[in-house]
């Protein structure tokens, strides 16, 4: 499956001018499956509900769009709101329909998030080409216990706003993800400066034996293919998730 991240610099509370970019970023890419950041279309915005929209709202109705003009699957997290509650929610699109969606289980207290968004509770999977993938977003990677301590996925895949100030941590976090689930780990962030926090990239594929497949630090979209088999080799070469007993 070919895999390309959409890293760019969000424009804050602009929705079409952070859909135009990102489709002057995609129009001579090919792939199965487009990533795209955490809240790619406001930025991490906690505070504004009014750029709130429904299942039936502007961005997944461009989703839809994009995921048919370009023959791929689309997947990115943005502020939904259902009647009251409002959640930030990961959504994947393919062929015009979404697949699935899953909202955001641990919520950014120093940010604010929790004052603004409600939390998720429940673990998603969804297949893309074969491959289960578990989406999470953004400061859920850093709580493995409750979100993907288990082995029954191909693919750990994270949209975020990933500050350049605790970067390190993203970079660590997405390797041992990989190596202690022995799956592929897909992180994408974005770039540039909001609101007086920077952004610097680090957009990355990993290998389920922790390798380092794509990295960047501009704006621009990385493409990659993953294999099933990888996984499948990894597993058996080393089978310590078998004797895994929490």
């Amino acid at each position: 499956m070919k895999v390309s991240l959409v890293q760019f610099n969000i424009i804050w509370k602009d929705k079409q001018a952070n859909f135009n970019r990102i489709e002057d970023l995609i129009q001579n890419n090919s792939c199965d499956l487009l990533v795209l950041p955490e809240m790619f279309q406001t930025g991490f915005c906690t505070d504004d509900k009014s750029l709130a929209e429904t299942m039936d709202g502007e961005t997944v109705s461009w989703m839809k769009t994009v995921s048919m003009d370009y023959d791929s699957a689309i997947c990115g997290s943005f502020i939904c709101k259902e009647g009251e509650p409002i959640f930030n929610r990961f959504v994947l699109v393919s062929e015009g329909e979404v697949v699935g969606h899953y909202d955001k289980t641990h919520l950014f207290g120093l940010g604010g998030e929790g004052d603004f968004i409600e939390a998720g509770s429940t673990k998603v999977d969804m297949v893309v080409k074969g491959f289960k993938i578990r989406p999470i977003i953004c400061y859920d990677l850093r709580f493995p216990y409750t979100a993907f301590n288990d082995s029954d996925y191909d693919v750990l895949l994270n949209v975020a706003n990933w500050p350049s100030q605790r970067i390190v941590h993203w970079d660590a976090l997405l390797r041992a993800r990989a190596i202690e689930n022995q799956a592929y780990v897909i992180g994408s962030n974005r770039v540039g400066e909001q609101d007086g926090h920077f952004y610097p990239g680090h957009s990355s594929v990993y290998s389920p034996s922790g390798e380092q497949l794509v990295h960047s630090v501009k704006e621009e979209v990385l493409s990659i293919e993953i294999q099933k088999n990888k996984i499948d080799e990894t597993r058996e070469k080393l089978p310590f998730l078998k004797d895994r007993r929490m």
